[in-house]
């Protein structure tokens, strides 16, 4: 299977690196989790002699609760079975976010041999996430992560 064409509300399977304002981003290129994308641009990237390049915006889906200081949204019990994460509850961090190109550091869903992605998130609750994030970012304007800077 072809990579999926990237838009947003759609899960992927990203090498996401937790790096924010007061996080120092690590060397690796992160572990491989499911992460939405949240924005999209089209970037004239004068490097590549004036080729479009798709910028991707993740935030990441762990299941781990958010701390003091941290912003993340519950995914609803039918979402996940429908996106077919685990039984475990999953949060949709807003807190943490990393722009990258596409379609770099994607990977295969576990135990898949052809799917990088798990599917759209239901609109109302893609709202609901991007408004947070929206939130977030107007406070710390600085805190999304730029891959390889």
């Amino acid at each position: 299977m072809p990579l999926p064409k990237p838009e947003l509300g759609l899960v992927v399977n990203y090498a996401f690196v937790w790096a924010s304002a007061g996080r120092h981003p690590p060397d690796d290129t992160g572990k491989s989790r499911p992460c939405l994308i949240v924005d999209l641009e089209d970037v004239d990237e004068a490097q590549t002699g004036g080729r479009l390049v798709k910028r991707v915006t993740y935030v990441p889906i762990s299941h781990i609760a958010p701390q003091k200081g941290e912003n993340a949204i519950t995914i609803p019990t039918r979402v996940a079975v429908y996106l077919k994460l685990s039984e475990e509850t999953s949060y949709l961090y807003t807190s943490y976010a990393v722009e990258d190109d596409w379609p770099f550091d994607l990977e295969k869903i576990p135990g898949s041999d052809d799917r990088f992605d798990y599917g759209l998130i239901p609109p109302k609750l893609f709202n609901a996430v991007v408004n947070d994030f929206k939130t977030y970012l107007q406070k710390r304007p600085q805190f999304v992560h730029r891959r390889g800077k």
